[in-house]
């Protein structure tokens, strides 16, 4: 058998599991813990021509059941989950509307059913409409459901470019999850921090020099991170020198490897200029010599992607025997290209796909007391690494050899060369 008979052999024997256990579920109640498998099962049916026809098979057990047991309103629950499955939200939203009318006080899986239906079809006053009917209670499931509304709604609101909107959004589902405590908080932290960092981009493009600033420190009430503190002093950097370099010294601190250095010693020409124009002698001084730190530092740690050059000498990705797993070999050079020696330099290499990536290969090289010298090439360095059958990459049809490469470890590394693999 080839190995996408074996995986349609397999998959088809998990089709039918999912089957037998979903008619036993049905014939007997189940458990609540039989049941919430169930949810999760259903939650990764995909909409390829066999998962549409266990659906199909699914409804119909599931409209057999409903009319033996009509006040039953979690068989409509689950009807709108499969419908929507199926991208039939007109039915879904008459199986939600069945169970709201059915499910007693309390009950809110119905409401949210049919609220975050209507923000897939587009109707997001609708959908609130829905969530405002629910009484604010310390439940903490319905907290977090109503956070994962919120977060939902959010989403569908980004996915439009509806940043301001969707900001609001996310503030909510916000204060949903930290109001139990629930480790989603983050996730809505980063949504908001997208859309104050869209909302700047936005302003900016315009020319809203303050508006711009005004979203980003916002956001940093939320999370202190190294990307809004640089762009923000990339945003002061004409207009206040002393606040642009605060912003850019939190950033050296935090993460210097995003700063482009000719900015940063750009920030601290305009500081010195600023202090010696109001004759603030020590000020300019102090400066001064921060702009010779800067410099020094820039010149040990700092790389370009023009500072390095990977040569490959062999390169080899193929299959095993067993078609378990690929095997990956390569044997390389570095070359320096730059005007300093390299007393230190961090290689990092990464597989990558267009949906995800593997790190393969991490490794320091050199020392001061052996560096790899300006203008010349280094000997020869190999890595193997095997891919097994259960990695998603493995059926890619395209794949990437990513070389990244950085003088100091906490600093970001940068590509500098990138190999296709047949």
């Amino acid at each position: 058998m080839t190995k996408i008979e074996i995986l349609e052999y397999i998959r088809t024997i998990l089709i039918a599991l999912l089957i037998a256990l979903i008619i036993a579920t049905v014939a007997t109640g189940c458990s609540k813990i039989v049941a919430e498998h169930h949810a999760r099962m259903l939650a990764k049916i995909s909409n390829n021509a066999k998962d549409t026809e266990l659906i199909g098979y699914l409804i119909s057990k599931y409209l057999e059941e409903a009319a033996k047991n009509p006040g039953d309103y979690s068989i409509n629950v689950k009807l709108g989950n499969l419908y929507e499955l199926m991208f039939s939200y007109g039915q879904a939203e008459e199986q939600y509307k069945k169970a709201i009318n059915k499910s007693p006080f309390g009950v809110y899986s119905s409401y949210l059913g049919l609220a975050n239906l209507y923000i897939k079809m587009g109707k997001y006053n609708q959908a609130l409409n829905i969530v405002k009917r629910l009484k604010n209670t310390d439940h903490k499931p319905l907290l977090i459901a109503k956070g994962d509304f919120y977060m939902n709604l959010g989403d569908a609101l980004w996915e439009k470019s509806n940043y301001e909107e969707a900001v609001k959004q996310y503030k909510i589902a916000f204060f949903y999850y930290k109001k139990v405590d629930s480790n989603k908080k983050e996730s809505a932290i980063n949504g908001i921090l997208d859309c104050y960092n869209k909302i700047a981009d936005v302003e900016f493009k315009h020319h809203n020099i303050y508006r711009a600033i005004e979203s980003l420190e916002t956001a940093l009430l939320y999370k202190e991170t190294p990307i809004v503190q640089y762009k923000l002093a990339i945003l002061y950097k004409d207009i206040d020198p002393i606040q642009a370099n605060a912003y850019m010294e939190k950033t050296y601190k935090t993460d210097p490897g995003i700063i482009n250095f000719d900015i940063y010693e750009n920030i601290l020409f305009n500081l010195i200029n600023y202090y010696y124009s109001n004759g603030k002698d020590v000020e300019t001084e102090l400066y001064k010599q921060k702009l010779k730190i800067i410099r020094n530092f820039q010149k040990r740690y700092v790389i370009t992607d023009n500072d390095v050059k990977i040569n490959i000498i062999s390169l080899r990705y193929k299959e095993n025997f067993f078609k378990t797993k690929k095997n990956l070999k390569v044997k390389f050079t570095i070359e320096n290209t730059s005007k300093y020696d390299f007393n230190t330099l961090y290689i990092l290499v990464k597989l990558r796909d267009e949906n995800k990536s593997n790190e393969v290969f991490s490794q320091r090289f050199y020392s001061k007391k052996i560096p790899l010298k300006s203008r010349t090439e280094s000997q020869e360095y190999k890595f193997n690494y095997s891919l097994p059958d259960k990695d998603e990459m493995y059926l890619s049809d395209k794949v990437w050899l990513d070389f990244y490469a950085g003088k100091k470890e906490n600093m970001r590394k940068i590509p500098v060369f990138t190999v296709e693999l047949k």
